[in-house]
Order: structure tokens, then C-alpha cells, then sequence
């Protein structure tokens, strides 16, 4: 297999590299045409921030009881025979 990649399979790979789910070799693929393509990379670092901003806030945010119980009401009222 080849080390060149070009954009557009990174940009398909792009989120895989990201969560880290690709194989050593085409993460090394990946990382090498990252080095060699600005306009990969500069994709990437956004991604990777917007992946990390999500996690962050996900983590932060819950959801406000009064919320849940509305759910969880109205899941108890579709259940119920009527």
C-alpha cells in the first residue's frame, strides 16, 4: 500500500484518524499527508477542536429535572391504556 494519500480520502479518513480508530498503518498515512497538506491539516485541528468542545460541554450539560419529568410522563401516559 501506498504512504501517499491524497485529500480526499483524508478528508473521508479524517474523523476515524480523529477517534483514533484507524490502523497504525493508515494513521501513519494519515499523519504523514497531514504533515505535507496545510489545508488538510488546518481542516483537521478544526475538527479535533470542535470534537473536543463537544465532549467538554457534553460533560458539563445535563438535563434540567423538571425536563425529565416531563419525559418520563409523558412515556408513563403513552403506556398507559386509554
Amino acid at each position: 500500500m501506498s504512504d501517499a494519500i491524497d485529500c480526499r480520502e483524508a478528508r473521508d479518513r479524517l474523523q476515524d484518524y480523529l477517534k483514533e480508530e484507524l490502523t497504525p498503518e493508515r494513521a501513519r498515512e494519515m499523519a504523514a499527508h497531514l504533515e505535507r497538506c496545510r489545508h488538510c491539516f488546518s481542516q483537521a485541528k478544526f475538527e479535533e477542536s470542535f470534537l473536543l468542545m463537544l465532549r467538554i460541554k457534553s460533560q458539563r450539560t445535563c438535563c434540567p429535572n423538571a425536563l425529565k419529568e416531563r419525559i418520563l410522563a409523558a412515556l408513563r401516559a403513552e403506556r398507559e391504556p386509554g
